[in-house]
Protein backbone atom coordinates (compact mmCIF):
# COMPACT_ATOMS: atom_id res chain seq x y z
CA UNK A 1 0.00 0.00 0.00
CA UNK A 2 2.52 2.69 0.89
CA UNK A 3 4.42 1.71 -2.60
CA UNK A 4 0.96 2.54 -4.36
CA UNK A 5 0.74 5.75 -2.14
CA UNK A 6 4.64 6.95 -3.11
CA UNK A 7 3.33 5.95 -6.43
CA UNK A 8 0.12 8.21 -6.78
CA UNK A 9 1.99 11.23 -4.80
CA UNK A 10 5.15 11.00 -7.09
CA UNK A 11 2.37 11.17 -9.95
CA UNK A 12 0.62 14.22 -8.57
CA UNK A 13 3.95 16.38 -8.30
CA UNK A 14 5.13 15.49 -11.57
CA UNK A 15 1.30 16.44 -13.16
CA UNK A 16 1.71 19.75 -10.66
CA UNK A 17 4.92 20.71 -13.07
CA UNK A 18 2.85 20.70 -16.43
CA UNK A 19 1.70 24.19 -17.22
CA UNK A 20 -2.06 24.67 -18.64
CA UNK A 21 -1.22 26.53 -21.40
CA UNK A 22 -1.58 23.67 -23.84
CA UNK A 23 -5.09 24.87 -24.18
CA UNK A 24 -4.27 28.34 -24.45
CA UNK A 25 -4.62 30.78 -27.03
CA UNK A 26 -1.26 32.38 -28.31
CA UNK A 27 -1.90 36.03 -28.59
CA UNK A 28 0.37 38.35 -30.46
CA UNK A 29 1.11 40.54 -27.88
CA UNK A 30 2.82 37.84 -25.80
CA UNK A 31 5.48 39.70 -24.35
CA UNK A 32 3.21 42.41 -23.21
CA UNK A 33 1.50 39.98 -20.73
CA UNK A 34 2.67 40.62 -17.22
CA UNK A 35 0.97 37.76 -15.97
CA UNK A 36 1.04 35.42 -18.84
CA UNK A 37 -0.28 31.71 -16.40
CA UNK A 38 -2.99 33.47 -15.34
CA UNK A 39 -4.06 34.52 -19.04
CA UNK A 40 -3.25 31.58 -20.06
CA UNK A 41 -5.46 29.44 -17.71
CA UNK A 42 -8.85 32.07 -18.57
CA UNK A 43 -8.22 31.67 -22.15
CA UNK A 44 -7.35 27.60 -21.65
CA UNK A 45 -10.91 27.78 -20.06
CA UNK A 46 -12.67 29.70 -22.69
CA UNK A 47 -13.41 32.70 -20.48
CA UNK A 48 -11.56 35.30 -22.11
CA UNK A 49 -10.58 35.25 -25.94
CA UNK A 50 -8.80 38.70 -27.00
CA UNK A 51 -9.50 40.98 -29.95
CA UNK A 52 -10.67 39.45 -33.21
CA UNK A 53 -7.01 40.77 -34.60
CA UNK A 54 -5.46 37.95 -32.04
CA UNK A 55 -3.90 40.53 -29.73
CA UNK A 56 -4.90 40.38 -25.77
CA UNK A 57 -4.07 44.46 -25.32
CA UNK A 58 -3.17 43.74 -21.53
CA UNK A 59 -2.60 47.81 -20.97
CA UNK A 60 -6.52 48.48 -22.34
CA UNK A 61 -8.84 50.07 -20.17
CA UNK A 62 -11.42 47.28 -19.58
CA UNK A 63 -14.79 48.10 -21.07
CA UNK A 64 -18.56 47.48 -19.42
CA UNK A 65 -19.07 45.03 -22.34
CA UNK A 66 -15.74 42.93 -21.74
CA UNK A 67 -16.92 42.99 -18.49
CA UNK A 68 -19.74 41.81 -18.67
CA UNK A 69 -18.40 39.05 -21.11
CA UNK A 70 -15.87 38.13 -18.87
CA UNK A 71 -18.76 37.48 -16.10
CA UNK A 72 -21.10 35.45 -18.54
CA UNK A 73 -18.49 33.29 -19.47
CA UNK A 74 -17.37 32.56 -16.12
CA UNK A 75 -21.05 31.94 -14.74
CA UNK A 76 -22.90 30.62 -17.86
CA UNK A 77 -19.49 28.86 -19.74
CA UNK A 78 -18.75 30.28 -23.12
CA UNK A 79 -21.06 27.97 -24.87
CA UNK A 80 -23.87 29.21 -23.25
CA UNK A 81 -22.50 32.84 -22.87
CA UNK A 82 -22.16 33.17 -26.75
CA UNK A 83 -26.19 32.11 -27.48
CA UNK A 84 -27.14 35.22 -25.27
CA UNK A 85 -28.38 37.82 -27.54
CA UNK A 86 -27.91 41.73 -26.29
CA UNK A 87 -30.11 43.21 -29.14
CA UNK A 88 -32.45 45.11 -26.60
CA UNK A 89 -32.40 46.38 -22.98
CA UNK A 90 -34.64 44.61 -20.46
CA UNK A 91 -37.86 46.40 -20.15
CA UNK A 92 -38.47 47.77 -16.44
CA UNK A 93 -39.69 45.19 -13.73
CA UNK A 94 -41.69 47.85 -11.76
CA UNK A 95 -44.33 50.29 -13.43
Amino acid sequence: MKKFLSLVLALVMTMSLVTVSAGAKDFTDDSEITYKEAVDVISALGVVDGYSGGDFRPDDVLTRGAAAKIICNLILGPTTASALSAGTAPSRMFP
